[in-house]
Formats: structure tokens, sequence, C-alpha cells
């Protein structure tokens, strides 16, 4: 698959894409808020370090993180780092394949989030070896993936196409991914993804996205 034909402009502008049909982050401040929401906890330990966002995009997750940490984003889309360059000039920004060797040294990231990536992965697993590699021992890995089960089937199954979606995974499947490559999953759930005021969560399966938050083990 060519990812970089596939998230050009148009896809962040609403072309190609049921999610983004108002355009990339229209809803960004409700949503971003929500996703970030989970980390705030970890941030009172780790106050400063160096943070990595694959699949950055625009930069709204990184934007949030305390101007005390080293901010590192990756994506693909050339056109996505070049929006998160303007938002984050501080920032140091890569455009890249996820499943590529991501190039940094061992043990350099204090955390790393990885929102709504793996699903469009060829091989999830290089991504999350790569991950698991540069991440330090007791580093915060934050994931967010859709969750492969019956409702999601009956809400989303047309959108997931659409959106190129090709790798899509049970709650229970990342779950024991996660924990065979040797990451510590702390805490995980599920929820439904409504832009405000907040995200519905579930410790069940039945929401529609799967979050969970690991170390290195």
């Amino acid at each position: 698959m060519d990812y970089k034909e596939i998230y050009t402009e148009k896809y962040f502008k609403g072309k190609g894409s049921f999610f983004y049909l108002f355009g990339y982050g229209r809803f960004q401040k409700f949503y971003f808020k929500n996703l970030f929401k989970p980390l705030k906890p970890y941030l009172k330990e780790i106050k400063r370090g160096r943070v990595l966002d694959i699949g950055c995009a625009y930069g709204f997750m990184l934007q949030k993180f305390p101007e005390s940490f080293e901010k590192f984003g990756i994506d693909i889309s050339d056109y996505a780092i070049s929006k998160a360059k303007q938002r984050i000039p501080g920032a140091a920004l890569i455009a890249q394949e996820a499943e590529k060797d991501l190039p940094f040294e061992k043990d350099f990231f204090d955390i790393v989030i990885c929102n709504d990536v793996i699903e469009h992965l060829e091989n999830p697993t290089l991504l999350l070896n790569n991950i698991r590699r540069v991440l330090k021992t007791n580093g915060i890995f934050y994931i967010n993936t859709p969750n492969a089960n019956w409702l999601r089937e009956k809400i989303f199954s047309r959108a997931d196409e659409k959106e190129h979606h090709i790798s899509l995974f049970s709650h229970k499947n990342v779950l024991d991914l996660l924990k065979g490559l040797g990451f510590n999953v702390i805490d995980h759930w599920t929820y439904i993804n409504i832009a405000f005021p907040s995200f519905i969560k579930f410790r069940s399966n039945i929401g529609t996205e799967s979050a969970f938050i690991c170390t290195k083990s």
C-alpha cells in the first residue's frame, strides 16, 4: 500500500475520508482533550523528558505536553508534518512510514504515544517492536486503535474500509499482542468516541475503540 498516495492534503481535508469528512481537527478541541486525559496522572511522575508521537498528524497531542518535554513526531504525510511544524516549531518532526526502523537510539523516550495508527499497517508488530526498542524501561506507552467487536462491525464496517483499516484487532487480541511483545499493560479499556464532552469508557468489550497504557518490562 502506498501510504503517501493516500494520506495527502486532500485526505486531511476530507476527500476519501469518512471520519474527517469536514476536515481533520474540526472537533480537535474536545477530541484531543479526551484522548490526552488518561496520560495526565503519569505526567505527575514524569515531569520532563522526551515524548514521541507516532502518527502525529497536525501535532495536536504533542501540543498538550508541557514545555518541559522534548517533543518528537513522525507521520507518513508530508502535508501533515508541514502543518505540525507550524503548530509546534520547536518539535523534531519527521515524515516517515511507521513500519520502518525508528531513527532513534535504544531507550531514548520517556513516553511514546500511538493513536489510530496500527489499524492502517500491514505489519503492526514491526512498529510495536520498534516502539519497545526506543522506549525507556518503565517508560509509558499509550496506544489507541479500533476495537473489532460486533458493535463496530455493525456501525463502522464501511467506514473502516474507506479509512484503509487493514489490520483490525479485538481488544483481547491487542492485549495479548502487547503482552507477548514484552509490554506490561498497566491499564486498558474500551470506549465510544464521542467528540464532546467526553468519551464513554467501558471496562468491558462493548466500546468501538480500545486503549492501553503500558510500560516496558
